[in-house]
């Protein structure tokens, strides 16, 4: 554990030094927005009808700044957080809310651009969310944490004032830390530490139209693990090959912004995790609401 965080702190601190070696300011963009929808019965309802609210607040901000002629540093953080509550249908009584969508992402990457094919690149990256309910006796904050590092080279298909398409393949290492986990025989609580090694695979693409009211962000990120801390302990149980399967994480976004603060978005973002389910699981999201960008980059 120890070795984990002294890498990522030595990480976080040759970016931070290496950004302070340019004046050239940082290109920002920025991307926020709040979602919501209610709707409510009286008690003189008597068709079975319930109401709901649901809330939902998501950010997206890019950090880009070329610090010298052979080395480009980009900071990506994504945030996302929302509730729902449910009406009663026969009490019309409101629910406790429950969470509906949760997510901290951050990753900073450093790619030294020297003009080949491709580029070399190292890069670091950090998933979590703010509340992990997956225990029903303890409510933990900021755990699971997810933690990858990750070297090898990156190739820019496309880079034009709308459309910034790149990839990335490399080497990978990713810790999961699952901080107080329940030990059902003992009922003891533990630092739950797995470790893997393998290669990573990464395309992002971000498009929109010229007059910006339009936009569109895609990634896809698959990991293929081929070493693993826990591969010994699961051998002879149902799990033994489960850590093998590829994690695959494929997000699509779309906007569109009708007036200056108000937006229509679709997002679909599929998954495939066997350490979580045999099957992939896929979430739609319909959206409308309030709407912040804010770029300097073109």
């Amino acid at each position: 554990m120890k070795s984990v965080k002294s890498a990522v702190f030595c990480s976080l601190s040759l970016f931070v030094l290496a950004s302070g070696l340019s004046a050239e300011e940082w290109k920002v963009d920025i991307n926020a927005n709040l979602t919501t929808a209610l709707n409510s019965y009286s008690d003189s309802w008597v068709g079975g009808e319930a109401g709901s609210f649901t809330w939902a607040s998501q950010l997206l901000g890019i950090a880009e700044k070329q610090i010298n002629k052979p080395l480009n540093n980009k900071a990506t953080l994504k945030l996302q957080f929302g509730q729902t509550k449910l009406q009663n249908k026969t009490s019309k009584t409101w629910s406790a809310p429950v969470k509906s969508s949760d997510l901290i992402d951050f990753e900073e990457l450093l790619r030294f651009t020297l003009g080949g094919w491709v580029d070399p690149f190292i890069s670091a990256r950090v998933i979590s969310q703010f509340v992990d309910g997956s225990d029903t006796l303890l409510t933990r904050y900021f755990n699971p944490v997810d933690i990858t590092e990750a070297a090898g080279i990156s190739r820019t298909i496309l880079k034009s004032e709308t459309i910034d398409w790149t990839t990335r393949l490399g080497a990978a290492a990713r810790q999961v830390i699952d901080r107080k986990k329940l030990d059902p025989l003992t009922g003891d609580r533990f630092r739950d530490v797995t470790s893997d090694g393998g290669i990573e695979f990464n395309m992002d693409l971000k498009a929109t139209n010229k007059e910006n009211w339009l936009s569109y962000i895609g990634s896809l990120r698959i990991y293929e693990a081929l070493i693993s801390s826990k591969a010994e302990d699961l051998k002879g149980t149902d799990q033994e090959n489960d850590w093998r399967y590829p994690h695959v994480k494929f997000e699509n976004t779309l906007s569109v912004t009708v007036a200056k603060y108000l937006m229509l978005g679709f997002s679909v973002s599929t998954y495939y995790d066997r350490d979580i389910h045999v099957n992939f699981r896929l979430k739609e999201t319909f959206s409308a609401g309030l709407t912040y960008i804010y770029t300097n980059s073109k």
